[in-house]
């Protein structure tokens, strides 16, 4: 695993408490940085699928209202309904193929839509906005006319 090397300028209270937390954990303070840093930085979508990867990279380019509104977003409600029905008849009975393709399209449609409000969220906090508490935040399942 190749290495860089940088320097960094520590807070005197920050370099004392991560070293005593690396003499508590028997760890070298190093390791328990580096440990930290990785444990505290946000996924990235580069390990996703090339389709769902360029989809969520895009919102890296978007201003912070953008972004906002992309967190606010919901499925079209004649999507949203279309998928609500087709969930409850696969309860009742088996979908047909073609009924179960449409089912999975949906389904994909509305994970997708939720992990673009989560980026854009992570992407947010990271720029430094004060985000809502998650119970205040839309489900991507809310009826809405809008969507991304």
């Amino acid at each position: 695993m190749a290495t860089d090397a940088i320097t960094l300028h520590l807070p005197d209270d920050l370099y004392h408490r991560l070293e005593r937390l690396a003499s508590l954990t028997r760890q070298p303070l190093e390791g328990l940085i580096i440990r930290t840093l990785s444990s505290n930085l946000p996924p990235l979508p580069d390990d996703l699928s090339p389709a769902t990867r360029d989809t969520l990279q895009a919102l890296e380019h978007l201003s912070n209202d953008d972004l906002w509104h992309t967190t606010n977003a919901t499925m079209p409600t004649s999507e949203y309904e279309r998928l609500t029905t087709l969930r409850e008849q696969r309860h009742e009975r088996t979908l047909t193929t073609e009924e179960q393709a449409e089912l999975d399209t949906l389904m994909q449609a509305a994970d997708l839509l939720t992990l673009q409000k989560a980026y854009a969220a992570v992407l947010l906090k990271w720029r430094g906005q004060q985000l809502p508490p998650v119970s205040a935040m839309p489900y991507s399942s809310d009826i809405d006319s809008e969507s991304v």
